[in-house]
């Protein structure tokens, strides 16, 4: 049997998208699923008031995409790390959009160029040091909400997979700590914690019961 090489291509390019997609390995570069499954998974991180109406963007081979244009000033991607399998859907505010995005951004094209991790925190630490990078002037709101999320503890090579941890959102608040909301000694249990303490892109993380399409925490997620 004869094969063209364009059906070779097709092939083989699918096969390293399922092989990004799925659960497992380090590096894995990060490959978007075509435009209207990468767009549907990443509104699925808001509520639809929000999602609805913002703006979509991905990453591929180092380019970042406009896949969907919106009227609300917020934006939504899917977000990647080396880990094969990772998926972090997340919406952003204007805010969010003019600030924590472009780093968002920044990291997964970098990524999926295959730029190390520990290059990659480099540049970011770089930019923000250039002013590439802002911290925000006023409320700086991400979602993350999606049922479908894969995270990972952290974006390194040691990072254990944790999965679809909980619908939350994310305030960004430079040079944030635990200490400075009075979380000294905090449980990881307790609703409220703080992400990368002490740097630019601090975050205090707030859970919420539910995900972005009505389903409970623990139930089974709608078809």
């Amino acid at each position: 049997m004869r094969f063209s090489l364009l059906s070779v291509f097709l092939v083989a390019a699918t096969a390293a998208r399922v092989a990004a997609q799925a659960p497992g390995g380090y590096p894995v570069k990060p490959v978007p699923l075509a435009d209207s499954a990468e767009i549907a998974l990443a509104v699925s991180a808001a509520p639809a008031e929000l999602s609805t109406l913002a703006t979509v963007f991905a990453v591929r081979d180092g380019e970042i995409l406009t896949l969907r244009r919106g009227t609300n000033g917020a934006a939504c991607m899917v977000a990647r790390d080396f880990h094969g399998g990772s998926l972090y859907p997340i919406c952003f505010n204007p805010e969010g959009v003019r600030t924590a995005m472009q780093r968002e951004l920044m990291q997964g094209r970098l990524r999926s160029l295959g730029v190390p991790e520990d290059s990659i925190d480099r540049a970011v630490e770089g930019a923000y040091t250039r002013g590439e990078l802002e911290v925000p002037r006023e409320l700086a709101l991400a979602y993350m909400m999606s049922p479908r999320q894969m995270l990972f503890s952290s974006a390194g090579k040691d990072g254990r997979r944790v999965g679809a941890w909980h619908p939350h959102l994310m305030f960004y608040v430079p040079g944030a700590t635990p200490a400075k909301l009075g979380l000294i000694g905090a449980a990881a249990s307790v609703p409220i914690q703080v992400g990368t303490p002490g740097t630019p892109q601090a975050e205090v993380i707030v859970k919420l019961p539910q995900w972005a399409d009505g389903t409970s925490v623990g139930a089974p997620p709608k078809p």
